[in-house]
């Protein structure tokens, strides 16, 4: 960062330029001005990108100075500095959107811990800037990802507000929205004459794909993804012009048999009726799939279309197991509250629509076992490791219950303690550290690039743990470590200063002083 002072009281500037440890604060380039014009001039050459500015300076006022840096470089942020206090130098300062307003004489540390902060906010406005950037150049790259996992969302019933669904739909471009009328195409795809291996697969996929939206053409909205049994899924939406020139079962039967001469394949296609996009998409899709193993079966090279009054039994399955996230993600992820809201809701639908069913329990408790099991498994446990009894032991649903809430109990103490013991141990491999290279940089970065851990993570856990500030414990650090130089050696005050890492003796004057009372030299006597 670089910083640039701006005052007409030559002295001034001078004792803050040299006398201050404005690395300490992230300040690595320094430059000074003694007037308005000299600073655009500085500015013109290598733009600085935070300004401290007297108010009152012959030619051209610090206010003035601001109003031109910000119409030239906007992001440059800009402190005023001055002895006097009229209200109206605070309100022209907010105008100009000055980040902070300091009265003559400052303190070093309210200088220093206000530069601080706006580098904090500089840095985090950069760091926003480049995550905006990152996310909408991955949109980009990866947006027929993103549309497919959408899709492959909705389908599974995953949960959507529509005014996020909307956003969503905008932000992939993808050409249906929250209440369209919809048909879906599902595709399986057959290489009876196995032309093809495995692997080439996805490639055929890809090219069917480019068929059917080919076919579809600008006429149809259309939007598509792999389902999770390897089916090509398209949703569809309404064109009345469209379909009065080119019905869908036209277009199918055409796709059906340009991929048997290009490709070699045979697919079987399945139509469902119309439904409104989202609310009627899940069933539709689960309509389509049912008809795929129950009407087509083994058959291939075929295409059905789902007539509106199409019978099909009501589901019975528990349906809170199988909704995203499923209870297995969850626990891997860590997330227990939400994993406790699952319980809670899993439990509730059976006593809602199951009460009484031992089926259904039984469904429940074979579907929670394998999560748990699976959990503790890839964390090299067992299930008997919890000193619980097995669901199966239990025949009700209070006792199934309490022993699912049980493990899930048992897990994240588990967990939290892990989780303890590690921040423990990062605490004192930083302070470890800080105590072998107090005279060495021990700023936030080079701590976090010592642990191999993001900066902001790093202060986190540090004030979570210890309950003090990285910064608080350095200092604290030093000035213990300087009481003792003091007292049991021979070093003289700048020799000490070096030692505990300050490049400028005067400021540790001044840092002991404010802590202690004394000065250096004071104590020693």
């Amino acid at each position: 960062m670089k910083l640039l002072i701006v005052d007409d009281e030559e002295h001034l500037v001078e004792s803050m330029t040299e006398s201050l440890p404005w690395s300490e604060v992230g300040i690595t380039n320094l430059s000074a001005a003694y007037s308005g014009k000299q600073a655009l001039r500085v500015m013109e050459q290598d733009p600085a990108d935070l300004v401290i500015t007297d108010v009152r300076m012959p030619g051209m006022s610090g206010i003035e100075l601001i109003g031109a840096i910000k119409s030239r470089w906007p992001r440059t942020v800009c402190m005023l500095l001055t002895g006097h206090a009229e209200f109206e130098y605070a309100q022209e300062g907010l105008k100009h959107k000055v980040s902070h307003y300091l009265l003559k004489p400052v303190k070093d540390e309210e200088l220093l811990a206000n530069v601080r902060e706006a580098i904090d906010g500089l840095l985090a406005e950069q760091e926003q800037m480049r995550e905006l950037v990152q996310s909408q150049a991955m949109v980009h790259r990866n947006r027929p990802v993103l549309r497919a996992n959408l899709l492959n969302n909705l389908i599974q019933g995953r949960p959507w507000h529509d005014r996020k669904l909307a956003e969503e739909l905008a932000l992939y471009d993808i050409p249906v929205r929250v209440g369209d009328e919809t048909t879906l195409i599902l595709i399986r795809i057959e290489d009876s004459e196995q032309r093809y291996g495995i692997s080439d697969m996805p490639v055929m996929g890809f090219a069917v794909t480019n068929i059917v939206e080919e076919l579809l053409g600008d006429g149809y909205g259309s939007w598509s993804c792999e389902d999770l049994y390897g089916h090509l899924l398209f949703v569809v939406r309404h064109s009345r012009e469209r379909e009065e020139s080119e019905p869908l079962e036209r277009l199918a039967d055409e796709a059906r048999r340009i991929v048997s001469r290009l490709l070699r394949l045979t697919v079987s296609i399945v139509l469902s009726s119309a439904g409104v996009f989202p609310d009627s998409l899940q069933e539709l899709y689960q309509r389509c799939v049912a008809t795929i193993r129950s009407q087509i079966g083994a058959d291939s090279d075929v295409v059905v279309r789902l007539n509106e009054d199409h019978g099909k039994a009501a589901p019975h399955n528990v349906a809170s197991l199988y909704t995203p996230p499923l209870f297995a993600h969850l626990l891997e992820a860590g997330s227990w509250q939400a994993a406790r809201e699952k319980l809670e809701d899993i439990f509730g639908e059976w006593r809602v629509k199951y009460s009484g069913s031992g089926e259904h329990l039984s469904e429940i408790e074979y579907a929670l076992k394998a999560a748990f099991s699976y959990f503790v498994h890839k964390n090299g446990r067992l299930l008997a490791d919890y000193r619980l009894n097995h669901a199966s032991d239990y025949k009700g649903i209070g006792e199934l219950s309490y022993w699912a809430f049980g493990m899930l109990d048992k897990l994240q103490d588990e967990m939290n303690a892990e989780m303890s013991e590690s921040r423990h141990s990062l605490v004192n491999q930083i302070q470890r550290f800080l105590q072998t290279h107090l005279s060495e940089d021990v700023s936030l970065q080079a701590i976090a690039d010592h642990v191999y851990m993001h900066p902001t993570h790093v202060s986190k856990v540090f004030k979570k743990e210890t309950g003090e500030n990285i910064s608080e414990y350095v200092l604290r650090l030093r000035m213990d470590k300087a009481v003792f130089l003091l007292k049991d050696s021979k070093y003289k005050i700048y020799e000490v200063a070096s030692l505990l890492g300050y490049k400028n003796p005067t400021y540790f004057i001044k840092v002991f002083k404010d802590r202690f009372g004394v000065t250096p030299q004071e104590f020693r006597e």
